[in-house]
């Protein structure tokens, strides 16, 4: 029971502080950067649920002019040992990404500010490429992904 309330405490923390880190831009002319990337190495916080900290490279820009192809990105990703779906974001908030699945990932896409932050909510629907709409992080590992779209 101890155990259980402990848990309910972390996540409920995790969630505010998650929460107060995204970004929530609900105007056209502020969309954000959606940008590919190639993921080389994720750092995992000693506690979870917490920040994942996944260092890349931009393959390739969607959207934004902040970002060019070739350079360096460093985000702070919400992640924690669970995950109803473990590599996908939810459109109406974030859902943590599987700490496990975000180390072994190599290939991830995500919409972020100028500033690098993710922006977890939008209304906008545009789609991109075979990635569909994209809001927060996600692994696009193909080994990774459900099988059936949600």
């Amino acid at each position: 029971m101890r155990r259980s309330v402990l848990a309910a405490l972390f996540v409920s923390a995790f969630a505010a502080s998650a929460q107060a880190a995204t970004v929530d831009l609900m105007s056209p002319e502020n969309e954000g950067n959606v940008v590919e990337f190639q993921v080389f190495a994720v750092t995992v916080p000693a506690l979870l649920p917490g920040q994942c900290t996944v260092t890349a490279m931009v393959d390739r820009v969607w959207q934004g002019d902040a970002y060019r192809y070739g350079q360096p990105l460093l985000l702070s990703v919400p992640c924690a040992e669970y995950g109803l779906i473990s590599a996908k974001a939810w459109f109406d908030g974030f859902t943590p990404v599987n700490a496990r699945t975000l180390e072994k990932s190599s290939h991830g896409i995500a919409r972020i500010t100028d500033k690098g932050q993710l922006i977890w909510q939008t209304g906008f629907t545009r789609q991109y490429g075979q990635w569909g709409m994209v809001a927060g992080y996600r692994v696009l590992d193909l080994r990774m992904l459900p099988v059936h779209p949600s």
